[in-house]
């Protein structure tokens, strides 16, 4: 081929592309209407570029639309133009791709197979599927009242019995009680055939054309599979699993490859059977080859009892060899010279009769992994890297499945569980930017959805998305109508159950505000602390006495005490009290009161608070009482209003109190300024009608003279120096003229 400077091809694409550029810069309807010709050549020259167009389209696909000439039905074949225009680029690198690496491909014919895309023959079928778990002989379980219990019935090729392997493990520190992995002793201790640790020539596929796979549905096709199968030393293994109609997910098909047949099992049909591969899968003498069994494994164990012992993962064997990919699809690109079909991926998998697409499709998973396998391991083996490999795809096949409710609470990469978060929804929180105020109401409809969805064994996403879900907390509507109205996707959960999904929110919404009044109202304040006088009386201690004395016997009750209420502690359940409830202190010898006295002060105490007429208030802003001759009483001298032995001394006033007192009411001090004391308790009488004026205007000349100095000082001067008016804003000064200015 010419270079890109003498092809004159090329020179008229550059130009063509540079004119139109040009072109598309202009006002073409300016011009347009300026001159009738220049309209006329552009109404031309788009004609013959959308037969162009249309010739191309006709030359990929004869059942292709046509383009329209128009601008309004150019702008709307545009997204079908663009496809079309994308599978030829891809076809084109396809064939580039091919010619350049022809010689290097593994492949004799050089070419890269296809799988087949009849894009006429629909493989997702119309109308809504039965769930199969309803005819499930053993039913679905999704309550997660004990610990996942293997569905192991017999252990073949074990190390150690079948019995001791399914002996609940107690709980410890960090892990719940569980079920241990049944074959994980025989998987660390098994050694891998020698076959695996060799280099072999490589064993290319049968044929993808001349082969079609087995479809096993009942006991007397898996019997027969199962004798082939223990024939052979190796097998590639996927699985196809559907998680969308059920809480936990359903394997719907599994498909087994040797090097001569192909397999597609019917694990839904099978589901109670599958359990004797187990004497194939167990088999430490056969090679496993999966491609990523990171949740094969966990689906194999869940749903259908069985466990893999000798797996080799080639997923670990790209990403110890440096591949740029990890996929399956560059795995058969680069080593089968197979392209498979993205568009099957995500396919209802439960659909039977089970279309020839969705066939094909599973089967090309497992038909070319035992040739990708050998390529791989003897590069492992080159490059010093399979223990390596092995040694990760026994941690994958160690892994084990778990309830959330039993989930270790600090994670663990070898247990899996649908939840592995213990407060799932704050990761909504983080994810939709719901605010702390709203947690509250997002976590009563995460766990409404979660116990429907474990109910009806529907998974969270069909009875409420994500996106719903945050719709309804955002907006939080409290009628029926509102919550149908929330999004413009209403799943039909959320339409039945609008009303229960209403009364959540109002109720969740009422307890939000209940709880923020409540802790409003219960909240002490500053001044309440500081003054508890202020808030306290007489008769909410008898209240609240009274609420703790029935409370004290409720309790008691519930025990069977019959005990006094002061002689233990039912937090503690030790003496409250060990030694005397009271004593008082005369003369400096402690003496023991008793309980009748205490009784009868605490009558008297009482009397004298209720003869008062009203409850005594007191104001940090009231100017102390001079002193009078009485002392003010402590509560030893309330106590003992009653007269007591003719031992007992009077007490004495002193300013402060004793320190050997047990309670005491100390005089509270107050800050104010002290008044200066006459030196006699008598005056004299003051004649204010013959005194001098003190505030009136006198004949003087000196009270005059004073009158024009106070005059003179209550005169304001605005520009004073002594006046309290702030100061004003300093005058900036003006910039001289070529200076630069810096603003900061």
């Amino acid at each position: 081929m010419a270079s890109t400077d003498e092809d004159p091809l090329f020179k008229r694409i550059v130009s063509t592309i540079r004119a139109a550029a040009a072109l598309s810069a202009q006002d073409i309807d300016f011009y347009r209407s300026l001159h009738p010709s220049v309209g006329k050549e552009l109404d031309d020259t788009s004609a013959t570029v959308v037969s162009l167009i249309n010739e191309l389209l006709l030359s990929v696909d004869e059942n292709n639309n046509e383009l329209k000439t128009g601008r309004d039905n150019f702008e709307d074949s545009w997204k079908e133009l663009s496809n079309v225009m994308d599978n030829i680029f891809e076809k084109a690198d396809h064939a580039f791709d091919s010619i350049k690496h022809g010689s290097s491909s593994k492949n004799e014919s050089g070419n890269m197979q296809y799988l087949a895309d009849n894009s006429h023959e629909d493989a997702t079928p119309s109308k809504r599927i039965e769930k199969p778990q309803l005819l499930f002989k053993t039913p679905v379980d999704n309550t997660e009242l004990h610990p996942f219990k293997p569905l192991l019935k017999e252990k073949p090729h074990a190390l150690k019995p079948l019995e001791e392997t399914l002996l609940i493990a107690p709980e410890e520190e960090n892990v719940p009680a569980h079920y241990p992995h049944p074959y994980e002793y025989e998987i660390d201790k098994h050694p891998y055939n020698d076959s695996v640790l060799e280099v072999r020539e490589r064993i290319d596929p049968q044929p993808w054309d001349g082969t079609e796979p087995v479809w096993v549905d009942n006991v007397e096709s898996l019997s027969q599979m199962l004798k082939e199968l223990k024939k052979v030393k190796e097998l590639a293994v996927d699985l196809e699993h559907h998680d969308y109609r059920s809480y936990y997910g359903i394997v719907c098909l599994m498909q087994i490859s040797s090097r001569t047949q192909d397999w597609l099992v019917d694990t839904i049909a099978l589901r109670d059977e599958l359990h004797v591969l187990n004497a194939v899968f167990a088999d430490p003498t056969v090679v496993k080859v999966f491609h990523g069994a990171f949740m094969d494994i966990i689906w194999l164990q869940r749903d259908l009892g069985l466990y893999v012992v000798s797996l080799f993962d080639t997923y670990h064997a790209s990403r110890a060899l440096g591949f740029p990919k990890h996929s399956l699809a560059y795995l058969l690109e680069t080593f089968a010279n197979f392209k498979t079909s993205k568009k099957y991926q995500l396919a209802d998998w439960r659909v039977r009769p089970l279309p020839k697409p969705l066939k094909d499709y599973a089967r090309s998973d497992t038909h070319f992994l035992l040739s990708i396998y050998d390529d791989l391991r003897n590069a492992l083996i080159r490059a010093g890297k399979l223990a390596e490999v092995l040694n990760a795809s026994r941690n994958v096949a160690k892994r084990r499945f778990e309830y959330t409710s039993f989930r270790p609470r600090v994670p663990d990469s070898n247990v899996y569980s649908p939840i592995e978060s213990p407060e799932p929804w704050r990761k909504l929180m983080y994810q939709y930017n719901v605010p702390p105020s709203k947690e509250p109401l997002l976590r009563k409809l995460y766990e409404w959805r979660d116990m429907v969805a474990r109910r009806d064994d529907e998974s969270v996403r069909y009875i409420m998305p994500n996106q719903l879900l945050v719709s309804l907390v955002s907006l939080a509507p409290t009628e029926t109508s509102a919550v149908l109205s929330v999004s413009t996707y209403v799943t039909d959960y959320v339409r039945t159950n609008a009303r229960t999904l209403a009364n959540l929110i109002k109720r969740t919404l009422e307890t939000i505000k209940a709880g923020s009044s409540s802790a409003l109202e219960f909240s002490p304040s500053e001044d309440t602390l500081a003054n508890p006088a202020a808030t306290l009386s007489l008769h909410r201690i008898q209240n609240l006495d009274d609420h703790f004395r029935s409370l004290l016997m409720e309790a008691q009750k519930q025990r069977g005490s019959t005990g006094s209420q002061h002689s233990s502690s039912l937090l503690f359940n030790s003496n409250l009290i060990t030694g005397p409830r009271a004593v008082e202190y005369t003369n400096g010898q402690k003496h023991v009161i008793g309980d009748n006295e205490l009784q009868t002060r605490k009558h008297a105490l009482l009397q004298k608070f209720m003869s008062q007429p009203a409850e005594p208030t007191i104001d940090s802003e009231t100017p102390s009482v001079p002193p009078s001759s009485e002392t003010p009483q402590t509560a030893e001298a309330v106590l003992s209003s009653e007269p007591h032995d003719s031992q007992s001394e009077p007490q004495k006033a002193e300013p402060d109190f004793d320190k050997n007192e047990i309670v005491v009411l100390k005089k509270k001090k107050t800050h104010t300024q002290k008044t200066k004391e006459t030196a006699t308790n008598s005056t004299e009488a003051v004649d204010y009608a013959n005194a001098k004026e003190v505030l009136g205007k006198g004949n003087s000349s000196s009270a005059r003279k004073g009158d024009k100095e106070r005059s003179r000082k209550r005169k304001f001067d605005p520009y004073g120096q002594d006046n309290n008016a702030p100061s004003g804003v300093k005058k900036k000064n003006k910039p001289a003229k070529g200076k630069s200015i810096s603003f900061k």
